[in-house]
């Protein structure tokens, strides 16, 4: 292959570049020998000379002809273009991208074949997946077609879309966990984003059509799980099935739950097509059959959309057989460290009502999926909490003030609202000043409960309420001014009642804490460049240190230094990453760590890495060779003021004889992740093959952030067809506060054109100009109004040190221009540190109506033309 290139790349300079020819004018054309010595260096620097200094570089006899035969212009830049492409067709670093994996669930202890979806996946050498491990993947071979074309000659073969579409034979350890996985692909130019596959104890079938009624429904043995998509509007799946009388049925849709836009609705039908039972909207929008066989024989299962649409991401997931069912447990948790006893219930349990949990010290905090399991199977997953609280469950009758259950905070309290208008309430005790944070916990682990929350003093009396804080989930913050007894009290929005009304009352004091997270989770860095990677610091409960992050796990050769977030940094900050020149290329597991110093104590956060705003598990860092261009800053700082402006220049290093055009913009954070753009008006700027510097114009708005902040320069440019960027180190834009800013007390107003003679307040009008004083600006500003036409007066008149406003005046007469609208800018000026500061406030508008006729002479004029 590199062969081939270098012998295409030696005709290329036979044909488009001609032996060369002894100049009459010796070295260097006529134009650049009448040249000073500094004046050719800054052509050169400026890419105005002939002679590349990248690249090729044109002797002196070419620059010669290139002047006397412009004809061959077009010709000549045609093979700087080929060259490049030959050169850069090395350099194209094409990104992987999954965008959905099909099916999304394997059955444990087999290989199966999913297909991924994406884009540039013909290159895919690997995979990777995060999670609980016990799963493998290597490349399938092409599916074998029952029917095939041949052709005469051969080399014509059955065509797979390979960019876009991927089979992959993935085998699952049997003792692998239940659950999901993120599932990545890996190329030499990057590792893509992760879907989600998930690990299942059942057989896996997927939708095979036409199935579309019940002549051509699909075969299935059950129990199976069932996956397919509603492609088209009006479109229904049929499946046929076996099942015995008496066998308790369960068929249960995951759609809505896993992000489908499906609106299920599942039926069951007889071997005659005679419908016997329809759901929909049982699990949020997803259907749920419980059906008991009535007799031996075969029966259909049909699944549509409920407003009989369909599309290639109405994707569906039904779990069918005679398999255990939860519909819920309870208690909704536990403390780690102890055991709980928990309550089940749902259908083909076996008469499994009760269970004995014991909550391991070091099992991880927060929620987890929890499966029953009988001689039938794995029941679907349920969600349990594991708390650091002390806890205890609620006892009825609680209904009032005078039997509410006595409880010591901290607290988590597991009840539920189970009895007509339940009302469940909490007597507690606090000290003067104390502050606690009362959250419900309930919809979060699917029960429908719509919590409402009531604090009130020991007389019942309403301290504060609180109903859909997160989701249908409540939540009541108090600082409490006096210690006593509170009652804190529960109830359902809708007053509903039932067994899964079940939810966690957690009561705790604010516990100042942070967690950071990064992005993106997959940065990709080459040889001798840089790239960025984004932090966020999210603090809680009054948390107001610094934060240090830092990222770990980075291969030798990559560097970044840690990075200091304070407290009062509104920006997003950004750890810049350096990779020199013998870096080891490929993909490496990157972490980000964090530490704070809370009450006293140094606190540890791992960052979690995100992907288009979502949390992922792991991130991974990928290294790439020399890149075909770089940046390096050439501006070292810049500063600028609210609403100026300055310039900030960019040198750019081409290789390997890449001459393509090379966007250039800069990049950088406002507050929190909105782009620089939020503050700074700027416009990218396209640099020429023959170009090596870019300068680009930064204005700041005038309500811009004020501060410093860092920014990068990024460069685009297309390399065969594909995007290559890269970025320069970081250096300071500072954006300083303008002193002051102008505001008219008025948008617009009107006055008439009277004659001095005729005394009338509708010739006059005033309004006021306001100033806005930024910082320690106290100092006189001094105003002019711009654009007053003849036959207006308007006083003169300054805001004066100190002062905030000024008032004008304005009287139209017999001069002005009546029956138009004309504008007024107020324009403020003041001496700052020796420098002037001007504002132009926004224009005023001022209509200028014309006089109404005068009663008198409206009679004389009738008496004028009566007579005559």
């Amino acid at each position: 292959m590199r062969l081939l290139f270098f012998k295409r790349l030696l005709n290329f300079r036979e044909i488009c570049l001609p032996s060369p020819r002894p100049s009459p004018l010796g070295r260097g054309s006529s134009t650049d020998r009448r040249l000073s010595k500094p004046e050719r260096s800054r052509k050169v620097r400026r890419g105005e000379s002939a002679s590349l200094r990248e690249g090729f570089p044109l002797n002196d006899s070419r620059v010669e002809f290139r002047s006397r035969s412009r004809r061959r212009e077009p010709a000549l830049i045609l093979c700087l273009v080929l060259f490049g492409f030959f050169v850069v067709s090395v350099q194209s670093q094409p990104i992987p991208k999954l965008t959905s994996v099909s099916p999304e669930s394997i059955q444990r202890g087999t290989t199966s074949v999913v297909t991924l979806e994406g884009e540039n996946l013909s290159e895919v050498t690997g995979f990777i997946f995060s999670g609980e491990g016990s799963l493998t993947a290597t490349n399938a071979p092409p599916p074998v077609y029952s029917a095939n074309l041949e052709s005469s000659r051969g080399g014509i073969v059955p065509g797979e879309d390979d960019e876009r579409k991927l089979r992959v034979s993935v085998t699952v350890a049997p003792e692998a966990p239940l659950g999901a996985r993120e599932l990545r692909a890996v190329t030499p130019t990057g590792v893509s984003e992760p879907v989600i596959l998930n690990v299942d104890f059942l057989r896996q079938v997927t939708e095979s059509g036409p199935n579309n009624d019940t002549n051509h429904a699909q075969w299935v043995e059950l129990p199976v799980a069932i996956n397919g998509v509603i492609q088209e509007s009006a479109e229904s799946d049929f499946y046929r099935f076996k099942a015995q009388k008496d066998q308790r049925l369960i068929f249960d849709v995951y759609a809505f739950r896993s992000g489908s836009p499906l609106d299920s609705s599942l039926a069951l039908l007889d071997a005659g097509g005679k419908e016997l039972v329809r759901s929909e909207d049982v699990n949020g929008l997803d259907s749920l059959i419980d059906f008991t066989v009535p007799h031996d024989g075969e029966y259909f299962l049909q699944i549509r959309d409920f407003r009989y649409q369909g599309a290639k991401d109405f994707k569906y997931r039904i779990v069918a057989g005679e398999l255990p069912y939860l519909d819920g447990i309870f208690p909704l948790g536990s403390q780690r460290g102890k055991s709980v006893e928990v309550s089940l219930r749902g259908r083909n349990l076996d008469a499994l009502s009760k269970m004995k949990l014991k909550v391991e010290p070091t099992a991880p905090m927060g929620q987890q999926e929890i499966r029953a399991r009988t001689a039938k199977g794995y029941s679907n997953p349920v969600l349990f909490d594991v708390g650091g609280l002390a806890e205890f469950t609620e006892t009825e009758p609680n209904n009032a003030l005078t039997n509410a259950n006595a409880a010591n905070l901290p607290v988590v309290i597991n009840g539920r609202i189970n009895g007509e208008k339940d009302v469940d309430q909490f007597k507690f005790k606090v000290e003067k000043d104390q502050t606690y944070i009362f959250e419900v916990e309930a919809s979060r682990f699917g029960s429908p409960l719509d919590a409402v929350l009531y604090l009130t003093d020991a007389k019942g009396k309403v301290i504060q309420q609180n109903d859909d804080t997160v989701g249908a989930d409540a939540r009541i913050e108090q600082r409490f001014s006096e210690a006593g007894e509170y009652v804190i009290k529960i109830r359902d929005l809708l007053e509903r009642n039932g067994e899964d009304f079940a939810y966690r009352l957690v009561v705790r004091p604010p516990k100042p804490d942070f967690t950071v997270s990064f992005y993106p989770d997959t940065p990709r860095l080459y040889r001798g460049s840089y790239t960025v990677v984004g932090v966020e610091v999210q603090r809680q409960a009054g948390f107001d240190g610094a934060v240090e992050t830092r990222l770990e796990n980075m291969p030798a050769g990559v560097t970044a230094e840690p990075l200091l977030v304070p407290a009062d940094s509104t920006v997003s900050p950004m750890i810049i990453l350096h990779a020199s020149e013998v870096a080891p290329l490929g993909h490496h597991l990157i972490k980000l760590a964090a530490s704070g110093v809370i009450g006293g104590q140094r606190v540890n956060r791992e960052g979690r890495p995100e992907t288009n705003g979502r949390a992922v598990r792991e991130a991974f860092l990928t290294v790439l060779d020399k890149p075909p261009f770089t940046l390096e800053p050439v501006t070292l700082s810049a500063r600028t003021e609210q609403d100026q402006s300055t310039t900030v220049e960019v040198a750019v290093h081409r290789f390997e004889g890449f001459l393509g055009e090379i966007q250039v913009t800069v990049e950088g954070f406002s507050s929190g992740k909105e782009p620089l753009t939020k503050n700074v008006e700027l416009k990218p700027v396209t640099v020429q093959a023959t170009d090596g510097r870019a300068t680009l114009l930064l204005k700041a708005k005038l309500d811009s952030e004020t501060g410093t902040r860092l920014i990068l320069f990024k460069g685009e440019a297309k390399a065969e067809g594909k995007t290559v960027v890269q970025y320069s180190r970081a250096i300071p834009l500072t954006v300083d506060p303008f002193p002051f800013t102008l505001a008219n007390s008025l948008p617009r107003l009107a006055v008439t054109a009277l004659p001095p003679d005729r005394k009338s307040a509708a010739s006059e009008a005033e309004f006021s100009v306001k100033a806005n004083r930024r910082g320690w600006f106290t100092d006189d500003i001094r105003l002019k109004v711009e654009g007053v036409p003849e036959g207006i007066v308007i006083n003169s008149t300054n805001i004066t040190r100190g002062a905030s406003e000024a008032a004008y005046k304005i009287v139209a007469t017999d001069r002005a221009p009546a029956g138009k609208e004309v504008s007024l800018t107020v324009i403020g000026t003041a001496d700052v540190n020796g420098r002037s500061y001007q504002f132009r406030a926004p224009p005023l508008k001022v209509t200028i109506n014309a006089p109404a006729p005068e009663k008198g002479n409206d009679q004389a004029a009738e008496k004028t033309a009566s007579a005559k």
